[in-house]
């Protein structure tokens, strides 16, 4: 795949391709997102019945526990009223799906340990909090880590 960049006075992204596949519909469905999240930069959250917004690059990750849905950064607890698959399609690329019950920041991962099992813990930086990720998730947590932290 080639990527070409061209300077002009209007913004337009065109996807040649042979076949419009599950890679160009992510391709596009992440561009999208891209654009939409690029306007938006902050969430509504809420703690003691007050409402909260928070900055997407200060949210370490989000849990469902005890049916509803919890949002951490390094000091608080919020809760909102989506879904995880809802938050799933509206947060910016660097959150990825690490077990079926959390979603986490890839920018603020200090590091991964691995359970022999498969399973492990996702440490933040800047906070003693931590999140786990089931085996099933491993791989894509791995690469989308290497895809937005080390451009690879």
């Amino acid at each position: 795949m080639r990527i070409r960049t061209e300077i002009s006075d209007e913004e337009e992204i065109v996807i040649r391709c042979r076949e419009k596949d599950e890679r160009i519909e992510r391709l596009e469905s992440a561009i999208r997102r891209l654009e939409e999240n690029g306007n938006r930069r902050e969430i509504v959250l809420y703690s003691s019945g007050s409402e909260y917004y928070i900055p997407f690059s200060e949210i370490l990750y989000f849990e469902s526990a005890g049916g509803k849905i919890y949002a951490h950064t390094a000091r608080s607890v919020y809760s909102t009223d989506k879904k995880l698959f809802e938050l799933e399609e509206e947060l910016p690329t660097c959150f990825v799906r690490a077990a079926k019950s959390t979603i986490v920041n890839v920018y603020l991962i200090i590091s991964l340990h691995r359970e022999v099992v498969g399973n492990g813990e996702i440490y933040f930086k800047g906070s003693e909090k931590v999140a786990y990720f089931s085996r099933g998730y491993y791989r894509s947590l791995r690469d989308k880590i290497q895809e937005m932290r080390l451009g690879k």
